[in-house]
């Protein structure tokens, strides 16, 4: 759920949040009972030129979006971690309703008395059995959930405002039947391609490097090394680690004292046949329950702490090798352990950690330099009129043949990689020079060269048939970003003038991370 928060727009909402064309009624009614218990909270945690929004409407936001991801998620919501997240959405919706009200009233747009009372009209529960407001409801609902009758008219007014500036600005989109054509050309167009891949960035067995080539780059780049042997430190070090064998007596979920008994009887014995000297891995092979590790006399192999459950590994830890643990009980059930190999946690010193990773930089550089070498021999070959695959197979050299794709916004290539210049590139090629010789970086140290074998349009049926479905797709895409744009220009102005200010410190748990507040 997080994931989908994050990616959510800063200045559009997602679909999980409420936006401006969401009319009160959405969260507030006349009914009683749904007053949050926020209007007292002090502090205005955003102020857009003369509009201020309160911590407590901020707060009646957020407690709101909780409640229904509640009703949606149930238990699987985590509303510590997800507190953040919310508090920043919430915030942008807010900020832009007040933008785009503030935008409203530079383009000399108003809201009429007629029109706040039309949208009082509208909402459940406004009014009596004679068909007119009533007056009284309305007074405690606004008094209740808005402090005031008045603010209430102000956030209601501001609403109605910023819904008329968004339409204005939608209404200056329009996307043409030939564009939204290109768009479905754009997208739904396909091409296949072959590809030759050197993979620089791991060492290889076929280069080799000079003795003293590790030697040589601490003495040229010491910082460098340095800075590998700190990212490399787990895997230099060893933790501490045991070889241990179990015997398992499982217990099945939801077992009674009777079954736990019987299941302890058993344990019991095959721990009374150790002691009495049977062989460990002979016992285990006939008796123990772990069908994973039973025929191999519950050989566990050697692991470190983390890798069993925590009291399984206190007792495992705590054994001297060949010793035999007492019965020791888990989720699984009761266990019987013997460590075989005890292995003391190794750090290696830093000259020999410092050899050992610079040497392996001096061969992952060797093999990056042969790499490019590669490739840009391959570059030459096909600049002088050969085609990439003839090119490839004389210096026998792989060739990748990725299936037909289309344009993605993360640029993945099947069997290639992940790249959007590439993809761009691969797009770029045609039937009259389906490659260019050029040397794409794939990431660092890894190179690629491409060359199209088949391209392929959608059909104009094709086209004309989702041409309804993509004029909306597109005009709703560019509203979205012509909107972005407008309230982020204003957010600019606003900010540097000092007539905009966001604090959200009330709403957030001093321990809780703060999200990202850049508005």
């Amino acid at each position: 759920m997080l994931d989908v928060m994050r990616r959510g727009q800063r200045w559009i909402m997602p679909a999980l949040l409420i936006g401006i064309g969401v009319p009160f009624v959405a969260y507030f009614g006349f009914q009683s009972g749904n007053s949050t218990g926020t209007t007292s909270a002090p502090g205005v945690a955003i102020r857009v030129g003369e509009r201020e929004v309160s911590v407590a409407e901020l707060q009646r936001s957020v407690d709101q979006q909780l409640q229904r991801f509640r009703e949606s998620l149930g238990a699987e919501l985590d509303e510590r971690n997800a507190l953040p997240f919310v508090v920043e959405q919430a915030k942008n919706g807010m900020m832009r309703t007040a933008l785009l009200a503030h935008l409203g009233e530079q383009m000399g747009l108003s809201v009429s008395d007629a029109e706040v009372l039309s949208r009082i009209r509208a909402m459940p529960g406004a009014l009596d059995e004679k068909g007119l407001v009533d007056r009284a409801a309305l007074r405690d609902f606004a008094e209740r959930e808005f402090g005031t009758e008045r603010r209430f008219h102000e956030l209601l007014r501001d609403e109605l405002l910023a819904t008329k500036a968004a339409r204005l600005i939608e209404e200056s989109v329009a996307v043409s039947d030939a564009e939204a054509r290109d768009a479905i050309r754009y997208e739904r167009e396909e091409i296949q391609i072959l590809a030759v891949r050197f993979d620089g960035a791991q060492p290889r067995a076929d280069l080799e490097v000079p003795e003293d080539a590790g030697a040589k780059l601490i003495a040229k780049d010491s910082e460098r090394v340095r800075k590998a042997v700190e990212e490399r430190r787990s895997k230099l070090d060893s933790e501490e680690q045991v070889r241990a064998r179990h015997i398992l007596v499982s217990l099945v979920a939801g077992f009674d004292e009777t079954a736990k008994a019987a299941a302890r009887a058993r344990i019991d014995a095959v721990k009374t046949r150790l002691e009495a000297g049977e062989d460990f891995a002979a016992v285990a092979k006939e008796v123990s329950d772990d069908q994973g590790t039973k025929d191999n006399g519950g050989d566990l192999g050697l692991f470190a702490r983390g890798a069993m459950v925590k009291a399984f590994e206190d007792a495992a830890f705590a054994l001297d090798p060949g010793k035999l643990s007492g019965v020791v009980e888990t989720d699984f059930g009761l266990h019987l352990i013997r460590v075989d190999e005890k292995k003391a946690a190794l750090v290696m010193p830093y000259p020999e950690a410092s050899a050992k990773v610079a040497l392996e930089l001096a061969r992952i550089d060797a093999a990056a330099a042969a790499a490019k070498a590669d490739a840009d021999a391959l570059s030459v070959a096909v600049k002088a009129g050969k085609s990439l695959e003839d090119a490839a197979r004389e210096k026998g050299v792989s060739i990748l043949r990725p299936p037909v794709f289309r344009r993605s916004a993360e640029g993945y290539i099947p069997e290639v990689g992940l790249s959007l210049d590439l993809m761009s590139a691969a797009f770029a090629l045609s039937k009259e020079k389906p490659a260019d010789g050029s040397v794409h970086t794939l990431s660092e140290n890894v190179y690629v060269l491409i060359q199209a074998v088949e391209k392929k349009a959608p059909s104009e049926d094709e086209i004309t048939a989702a041409l309804p479905l993509e004029r909306d797709r597109v005009l709703a895409e560019r509203r979205m970003a012509v909107e972005s744009a407008w309230l982020e220009g204003e957010r600019k102005r606003l900010e540097a003038s000092n007539d905009l200010a966001i604090d959200l410190s009330a709403l957030l748990p001093k321990s809780a991370e703060p999200a990202d507040t850049d508005s």
